[in-house]
C-alpha cells in the first residue's frame, strides 16, 4: 500500500529535483512514491535520470506541448498519485520518506487526522550564498492537535504573524488525505489548486475544509533556495523583478484581488495578502480586526531586508499603499525599523526550542545532504510510537 505521494513540481531546475529524488530513492521504504511533474523546456535530463533510476517509486510526468504555469503543472499531479497522503515540495527541496512512520503513528492515535505538518528546516544552496548564513533547528519532538479556530485566527487575521501567517496547513511542506483534497476540489471550484499562489491558496482551502490539525514539532523537510529559486527575489530586487515578469507570462488567473491596494511585487505579505483576500472575496467572506495585524506583518516584511536601499524602497512602498487603503491614521501601526547588523557575529547554540548553527555544517551541499546531516541530531523516528 502507498501511504504517502511525494510530489515535485519542476521547471528548469533539473539538477536540484534529480539531487532529492536521488536521496529519497535511497530510502528502503516502500511504501512512499515520488512523483515528478517536469514543466522544462528540456525534457531529456529527467527523462534519462528515471529511466537510469529505474525505480518502480519513481513516476515522471513529462512536459506537455506547451508551457504549464505553476498551477497547471500543480494540478495535474494529484491524478498521477496512489498514496493515501499527499505532500508537495519544491524542487530544490528535500522531504523525509520515513514521514510514512510519522503518518502512521499519528493516525493510530488521531484517527480522524486529515491534515499533518511539522518544524521547518531553511537551507541556502551554496549557489546561492553570499556570505556566511546562519540557520536553526527545531528541537522539540511533541505530536501534538491544534483547534481549527485558532489557526482560522492566525491565518485570516495574522494573529502572532511574522512577515506572514503563521497558519502551516496545507499540502505544501505539510500532509493532506487525498480524501481532503478531493473535498477541497468538490466543495469550491471544480480545481485541486485556484490562485497562481498555488501554496497559500491551498491553505485557505484546507484550513476551511480540514477537521483534524495535528503538528509534529521535528522537522521533517528542508525548504532549499537555490540560486534559480523564487525566493531568491527576496534577498534580490533584480531577481525579484525578473522573477515576476516570467510569473506573470507564465501564471493562469488573476494574482490582484479586488480593492486591495498592495503590489505584489513589494513583497511576500503583499502577495499573502492578495492571495487571502481573492479567497475571502471568492467565498463572500467579511471580516474585520485583522487589518492592524496585517501592517504590522508589512512592517516585518521591510525588516526582513538586509539591503538598505531595497529597506527604504519597501518601506515607501507599503507606506503609499497603506495610506490609499486605510488613510493615514493606518501608519501608527506601520514602524519598521533598519535591523540587519554586519559587525555582531551569527549567534550559535540554544535559544528556547532552536539550535542555531552556521549552514555550512557538515559541509552540505545540497537540500538532501543538509537534512541527513540534521537528522543525525533530530529525535529518530523509529522511537515516535514508543514516545507517545
Amino acid at each position: 500500500m502507498t501511504m504517502l505521494s511525494i510530489c515535485i513540481p519542476t521547471r528548469n531546475r533539473q539538477v536540484y529535483a534529480i539531487s532529492a529524488v536521488r536521496a529519497m530513492l535511497m530510502s528502503e521504504r516502500q511504501d512512499f512514491e515520488v512523483v515528478l511533474a517536469d514543466n522544462s523546456d528540456d525534457p531529456a535530463p529527467l527523462a534519462q535520470f528515471a529511466a537510469e533510476a529505474a525505480d518502480h517509486r519513481l513516476k515522471l510526468l513529462p512536459p506537455q506541448d506547451q508551457i504549464l504555469s505553476m498551477r497547471a503543472n500543480w494540478e495535474r499531479i494529484v491524478a498521477q498519485t496512489s498514496g493515501e497522503w499527499i505532500s508537495y515540495i519544491g524542487d530544490d527541496d528535500y522531504l523525509d520518506p520515513d514521514l510514512c512512520e510519522v503518518l502512521r503513528v499519528t493516525m493510530s492515535r488521531v484517527p480522524n487526522v486529515d491534515t499533518l505538518t511539522w518544524g521547518r528546516l531553511y537551507f541556502t544552496w551554496p549557489d546561492a550564498r553570499t556570505g556566511r548564513e546562519n540557520t536553526a533547528m527545531p528541537t522539540g519532538s511533541h505530536l501534538m492537535g491544534l483547534k481549527k479556530e485558532d489557526m482560522i485566527r492566525k491565518l485570516f487575521f495574522w494573529q502572532e504573524a511574522s512577515d506572514r501567517p503563521s497558519c502551516p496547513y496545507g499540502v505544501y511542506h505539510g500532509a493532506v488525505k487525498r480524501t481532503l483534497l478531493d473535498d477541497i476540489r468538490n466543495t469550491f471550484t471544480g480545481h485541486y489548486f485556484c490562485h497562481p499562489i498555488v501554496d497559500y491558496d491551498n491553505i485557505c482551502r484546507t484550513l476551511m475544509v480540514a477537521s483534524a490539525f495535528v503538528y509534529f514539532e521535528r522537522p521533517m523537510s528542508v525548504f532549499g533556495s537555490c540560486k534559480a529559486s523564487n525566493s531568491m527575489g527576496l534577498r534580490d530586487a533584480n531577481a525579484a523583478k525578473k522573477l515576476f515578469e516570467v510569473f506573470r507570462t507564465e501564471m493562469d488567473g488573476h494574482m490582484e484581488a479586488s480593492n486591495f491596494p498592495f503590489p505584489v511585487e513589494l513583497g511576500l505579505t503583499a502577495q499573502i495578502g492578495h492571495v487571502i483576500e481573492a479567497f475571502k472575496q471568492e467565498q463572500g467572506i467579511e471580516i474585520t480586526g485583522w487589518e492592524d495585524n496585517f501592517i504590522k506583518a508589512c512592517a516585518r516584511n521591510c525588516e526582513g531586508h538586509f539591503d538598505r536601499a531595497l529597506f527604504e524602497e519597501r518601506k515607501e512602498g507599503y507606506r503609499k499603499a497603506i495610506i490609499e487603503w486605510r488613510g493615514k491614521e493606518a501608519l501608527a501601526s506601520f514602524d519598521p525599523k533598519y535591523k540587519h547588523r554586519t559587525d555582531l557575529p551569527h549567534f550559535v547554540g540554544l535559544h528556547e526550542k532552536d539550535l542555531k548553527m552556521d549552514m555550512e555544517i557538515g559541509g552540505a551541499t545540497s537540500a538532501a545532504e543538509y537534512y541527513d546531516i540534521l537528522n543525525t541530531m533530530m529525535f529518530p523516528i523509529p522511537l515516535l510510537e514508543g514516545r507517545l
